[in-house]
């Protein structure tokens, strides 16, 4: 019985069907008391008179309902609701370990933490005497947090069970607890499972080894054509060699994997909390960022003491200082980024959590750092209150805190000595060249200030809120001419307002400008070799300038994504796609929570041409800000450039909605109507385009698309040539799917040489 739209279990009003297992299905619903969205899984009907069944049903509930970890699928409540036995869990967003394993290669380092989370709930669950049983790829969950969760402990038992000495040649069956039985799923069952013998917290740890090994290797530990076959290699056949299909596995990993699948139950590590530190000595002895199973020299480096920087808590009444508090944790994430032997999160992915509403443990997993620094600013005319604690991550102990009372023409000093309070914390020396390098970009109270306006306003990604940080930067360097930065900062506004609109030889004028004084104040800092390189690229189309500058960026900061994203956005235009995704997949693993650089990632592999690949990587950063215009468009152009027209249609509409009609938006929109064969819509965009032509945010590049959509090539290609003359820089990105019909005749190879572009 599919439970419809509308119906209500006890306090749950139910919204739609997310999906069906064997015992139940598993709904979206909406909690009428705490006014939040939760999963509900009913009981299959046809199950109700099954005693057996309710009971495993209810003991699964139990055995959540028991635990609280951040690994463990997370129980609110349980209930009868005439005669529907129900359950109702946390709602998460994301994908299955599984659904990860079959559109991307994980790297070594990815599959080592995933495993570790993992191994995290184990021991959870372990100290409770409850062993999951059925663990597999398809019960572990990744949310868009970058959380692993453990799902279905339906499987689950307290005490052993109880078997039969004649079970050896049972057939694997679910759904009982017979003497004899098998219960589990066959690929990653343990030799006493087939058995049907007792099983205790080693067969998960055999489990979670079947599971690794298929992570590093993308095989699995033992094949066969047939369940026999399947159980006989379990039982009888020692895998392959790990090391000989999966090099970027080091010698330490490969051991800890070979003794989860030791056979023996003796010969197995004893506990999930054995290995647990097993892996983490392996994470510590080295890794490497190469795809599992593929070729890379692994890297031998201990692991660093690691810290997150959350944002800090706006205790003040007035919400215009919440850039303030931004600003206060991102000095503090670059003060700290140049200490030699600590890892700092990238400062995307940190603010995507806050103290109010993330514990400092869930942060900690999802960001893979060993401690989590949060705070508070408040601010009283001249004066401010800054209060700082340092969490640990795997606790949620509080390590150190203090509180500093200062003028706010001290901030500076503030900031360093919270940066150094943290540091000795955390027992890491500073060098004498991490000492040298965190220096004040400037010594100006009132530039610093208007600096951290500028950036707060440029990581929104709209043409309102750029041409807010444009000015804000020149305010900035009003105040201090010398504000390398500052200039830095408007290069890239520019060089954006110019994607999106603004009169190219406007946005050059000023960027040149704005260029060439960061260059002379500071030559080898990353941020002005990123902003020299965006520049060459998008308002010169100088791509030899462009890459040296890029790569320059990149070497002078090894974790600054965005020259990771910008360098990848380059190579795409050149047709370096193989190159272009590396360097995006590089800015995902730095930035991981970012949804620009996630989005660069469903850009790059769009470019390509590989856009059934881009789209789930483009759905998992909605997942992380659906609100994000700049994901919004690369998904709604690549669901038109699969022929799913519709769901073009509805996520552009959303963007033109959000960004109040921007023009940029709204070509795409008018392209998508288009290809939908909507031609009387996408001719009012047209029409609505065209009359405001005359203003500076109108590019001939935006009328091509809307020309492209409706199969004008005529009007298309006359509307491109104006936009590659003008030095638009959207006319580059010659992979858009809005010029797919473009590239099908000659007369583009003009456009491309006009370019520069080859290949």
């Amino acid at each position: 019985m599919k439970l419809e739209e509308g119906a209500v279990l006890g306090s749950y009003s139910i919204r739609e069907l997310l999906g069906s297992g064997g015992m139940g299905e598993v709904y979206r619903a909406t909690d009428t008391r705490l006014k939040r969205d939760v999963a509900v899984k009913v009981l299959r009907e046809r199950l109700a008179d099954d005693s057996e069944a309710l009971a495993r049903f209810e003991r699964e509930a139990q055995s959540i309902a028991a635990l609280s970890h951040p690994n463990i699928l997370a129980v609110h409540d349980v209930g009868i609701d005439e005669g529907i036995s129900y359950v109702v869990m946390e709602l998460l967003q994301g994908e299955s370990l599984r659904q990860r394993m079959e559109r991307t290669n994980l790297s070594t380092r990815k599959a080592i933490e995933i495993a570790r989370q993992i191994v995290g709930g184990l021991v959870a669950a372990h100290a409770r005497s409850i062993v999951h049983r059925d663990l597999k790829p398809e019960n572990v969950f990744l949310t868009r947090e970058g959380l692993v969760k453990i799902l279905d402990f339906g499987l689950a038992k307290q005490e052993p069970l109880p078997f039969s000495h004649d079970s050896e040649t049972a057939a694997p069956t679910l759904g009982h607890s017979q003497p004899g039985t098998i219960m589990g799923t066959l690929d990653y069952m343990s030799p006493e499972q087939v058995r049907g013998r007792p099983v205790d917290q080693r067969t998960d740890v055999f489990s979670l080894g079947v599971i690794l090994y298929e992570l590093l290797s993308g095989e699995k530990p033992h094949p066969g054509e047939s369940s026999a076959d399947i159980i006989g290699a379990i039982l009888k056949v020692e895998p392959r060699d790990l090391s000989e299909i999966a090099d970027s596995a080091t010698p330490s990993l490969c051991r800890v994997v070979n003794r989860c699948l030791e056979k023996n139950l003796e010969d197995r590590f004893q506990t999930a909390r054995d290995l647990e530190f097993a892996l983490a000595t392996v994470t510590e002895s080295g890794g490497d960022l190469a795809p599992a199973g593929g070729k890379s020299r692994p890297e031998a480096s201990e692991e660093p003491s690691s810290v997150a920087v959350i944002p800090f808590t706006n205790m003040s009444p007035d919400p215009e200082q919440e850039y303030f508090c931004e600003g206060m944790a991102e000095e503090i994430i670059n003060s700290l980024a140049v200490v030699s032997g600590l890892r700092v999160a990238a400062r995307s992915s940190a603010f995507q959590f806050n103290s109010k509403s993330h514990d400092a443990r869930e942060v900690g997993v999802a960001l893979n750092v060993k401690t989590v620094l949060e705070g508070s600013v408040r601010t009283a005319g001249r004066r401010v209150r800054v209060t700082v604690q340092l969490i640990d991550a795997d606790s949620g102990f509080q390590l150190w805190s203090d509180r500093y009372d200062r003028e706010m023409n001290d901030i500076f000093a503030l900031q360093d000595e919270i940066s150094e309070h943290v540091v000795d914390a955390l027992k890491v020396r500073l060098g004498t060249k991490a000492k040298e390098e965190m220096k004040r970009p400037t010594a100006s109270v009132e530039a610093y200030q208007l600096y951290l306006k500028g950036l707060h306003n440029w990581y929104k990604r709209e043409m309102g809120s750029l041409q807010k940080a444009a000015d804000f930067f020149e305010q900035a360097v009003a105040v201090d001419p010398d504000y390398a930065l500052a200039h830095a900062g408007l290069v890239t506004s520019y060089c954006s307002l110019a994607f999106y609109g603004m009169d190219s030889a406007i946005a050059r004028g000023r960027a040149s400008a704005a260029a060439e004084r960061a260059a002379a104040l500071a030559p080898g800092v990353a941020e002005v070799h990123a902003a020299l390189g965006l520049y060459a690229a998008w308002l010169a189309f100088d791509w030899e300038t462009a890459e040296r500058e890029l790569r320059a960026a990149v070497e002078a900061n090894p974790s600054y994504a965005l020259a990771y994203i910008w360098y990848s956005m380059l190579l795409a235009t050149l047709s370096r796609h193989d190159e272009a995704t590396v360097l995006a997949s590089h800015a995902q693993e730095i930035d991981p929570l970012s949804p620009y650089a996630n989005t660069a990632l469903g850009l790059a592999l769009v470019q390509a041409g590989r856009r059934t690949e881009a789209l789930p990587v483009l759905e998992e950063s909605i997942d992380i800000d659906s609100g994000f215009l700049y994901t919004l468009w690369v998904l709604g152009s690549t669901y038109g450039a699969l022929g799913r027209y519709e769901e073009a249609v509805g996520v552009l509409e959303m963007a033109v909605t959000l960004s109040g009609r921007g023009s940029y938006y709204l070509s795409w929109l008018g392209w998508a109507y288009g290809i939908a064969g909507r031609k009387p819509e996408a001719e009012r965009i047209l029409d609505e385009l065209m009359a405001g032509s005359s203003n500076e945010d109108i590019q001939p590049v935006f009328l091509m698309q809307v020309y492209s959509g409706l199969g004008d090539m005529d009007s298309a290609f006359e509307c491109l040539e104006k936009s590659v003359a003008g030095g638009d820089p959207a006319a580059s990105f010659i992979g858009f799917p809005s010029m797919d019909s473009l590239r099908e005749e000659p007369r583009f190879d003009g456009i491309r040489k006009r370019l520069g572009i080859s290949g």
